[in-house]
């Protein structure tokens, strides 16, 4: 055993021995590193720069950078250099311009034009996103930007005159252009702007039954609400406009007994498409008399759901007593008794699917009534015509529904979602029916439509404007002159009238801003 031992350290000693001669250490790497206006070079032993760093007690911020990075291995002559990274945030006021509008009305004379409202600047608040590096300017972005005070429009009226044939105008004809009251008189040739605020929306805009007075909404831009409801006296030319004090109307009209008498219904404003959620509510206004207070709102029918597509919203009418109010929804149409506003009834008279339109607004009905009260004219959701789902039947009928439930009847088959009869005056005893027919019937969501005429019963329908082959008005609600004799309507933006006996249309307007005619007594 003593001899295996002395082998193996005989073994060792000479293995070692074999062994090459270790060479000198090998030299230590230059390290140059420059931090917060600092350079310094030295030799190093340490292997990446994150040791040197710490080395030197260099402490790095969150958004800092060090070139090459902090894992990188030294080697001799490596510059090493910390950038100091800082962002903040700069906010400044900046002036915002108004811009100039110019609206073309033919009612001022050639050459002259009329400034209806002086521009002012707004101003906006601008939120920068600045990054420093080392103390120098890297970058600056806008991060946000927030309108402090909106700047208003300066709005000039200038002359869009055109030569159209004077005609004789009975009663009292109003309508809207570009966001403004117009109103004619005796002839078409004399016609006077009654609003110059250029905000009207257009969703009310109703003569009242004797003409004296004109109801309609102004748009709003708050943040609360949308529109607000103002009416206007037609009969003297610089009469104030009165605000209603009453917010976020989709639908007002006046009450066909009483010039001083309207009902409306409300809704909240929603930063989503339609822009609105309905209350399907209705209530009662008065308007003072002169130098009175005016009066609270009288509730006749209390917020609702207002079942499928509520949210949309209803459209209501006046029966001619005034005792009644007929209702439309998405999915059906009925009556108010508003007799006693305490005790309010609801009757249905028909219901249907609601058409599903796969977008952000609703399909509904505008009813009107016949003279007696006793029948109801609207345009209805038909029955599939295919294998398509009832929701989704393209088909819409114009029908008669008796107000005491006994009779609902058909009148024109296939007339199209935007028909909408309109009843004519008790100036015309015949009352004839005027609505509007679609081009394409089962795609009368797009189609363009016909004005059409036919009697109470539906029969002797006939076209009376535009000629067979040309195209089509948009969806509309035209008005009866009140003895019945015309009606008006809006072809490519212009306000046209046609006369029943004869055919012969004319037009009455050329600045192509038109719209919602209302002809009263």
């Amino acid at each position: 055993m003593k001899v295996h031992l002395g082998a193996s350290l005989l073994l060792a000693l000479f293995l070692w021995g074999c062994q090459p001669a270790a060479g000198p250490a090998a030299p230590k790497p230059s390290i140059t590193v420059q931090w917060d206006s600092q350079t310094t070079t030295f030799t190093t032993a340490r292997t990446t720069v994150r040791d040197v760093l710490q080395d030197l007690g260099i402490q790095l911020g969150t958004l800092d950078r060090v070139a090459p990075g902090e894992v990188a291995v030294l080697s001799d002559g490596m510059l090493v250099k910390v950038t100091r990274v800082v962002e903040a945030l700069e906010t400044d006021t900046l002036e915002l311009p108004f811009e100039k509008q110019v609206v073309r009305n033919e009612g001022l004379a050639a050459g002259e034009s009329r400034l209806l409202q002086t521009g002012v600047n707004g101003s906006e608040e601008i939120t920068w996103r600045v990054v420093l590096e080392d103390g120098s300017l890297a970058s600056r972005a806008v991060l946000r930007r927030a309108v402090l005070v909106a700047p208003v429009p300066e709005i000039v009226m200038v002359s869009a005159q055109t030569n159209f044939t004077v005609i004789p105008i009975e009663g009292t004809l109003a309508y809207l252009s570009a966001g403004n009251a117009w109103l004619v008189r005796t002839d078409s040739g004399q016609r006077r702007p009654l609003t110059t605020s250029g905000d009207l929306d257009g969703r009310v805009f109703q003569l009242a039954p004797d003409a004296q007075r004109i109801l309609y909404t102004r748009r709003l831009t708050d943040a609360d609400a949308f529109n607000a409801l103002w009416t206007l006296s037609t009969a003297e030319a610089a009469a104030a406009p009165l605000d209603l004090k009453v917010r976020n109307v989709l639908w007002a009209g006046w009450s066909p007994q009483a010039g001083s008498t309207l009902a409306y219904s409300s809704a909240e404003p929603r930063s989503a498409a339609p822009g609105w959620q309905a209350n399907n509510d209705l209530y009662l206004l008065t308007l003072p008399a002169p130098g009175k207070k005016l009066a609270e709102p009288q509730l006749l029918l209390a917020a609702s759901s207002g079942g499928v597509y509520g949210w949309y919203g209803r459209r209501y009418a006046w029966a001619p007593d005034a005792r009644r109010i007929a209702y439309a929804a998405a999915d059906s149409i009925g009556v108010l008794d508003v007799a006693d506003p305490l005790a309010v009834t609801q009757q249905v008279l028909a219901q249907f699917p609601a058409y599903q339109t796969y977008s952000d607004w609703a399909w509904v009905p505008e009813p009107d009534w016949s003279l007696d009260g006793n029948f109801l004219y609207a345009a209805l959701h038909a029955a599939p015509v295919g294998l398509e789902r009832p929701e989704d039947s393209p088909a819409f009928d114009v029908a008669a529904l008796a107000v005491d439930g006994s009779l609902s009847v058909t009148l024109v088959a296939q007339a199209g979602m935007w028909a909408a009869p309109v009843l004519g005056p008790p100036g015309n005893p015949a009352r004839p029916v005027a609505f509007l027919q679609a081009i394409n019937a089962l795609q009368s969501v797009n189609s363009g439509y016909r004005l059409m005429l036919m009697d109470r019963d539906g029969s002797n329908r006939s076209a009376l404007y535009p000629a067979a082959g040309e195209t089509g008005l948009l969806p509309q609600l035209p008005a009866w002159s009140p003895a019945g004799s015309m009606l008006a309507f809006i072809d490519g933006g212009d306000l046209w009238v046609i006369e029943i006996k004869s055919g012969v249309a004319q037009q009455l307007t050329g600045d192509g801003q038109t719209s919602s005619p209302t002809w009263m007594p």
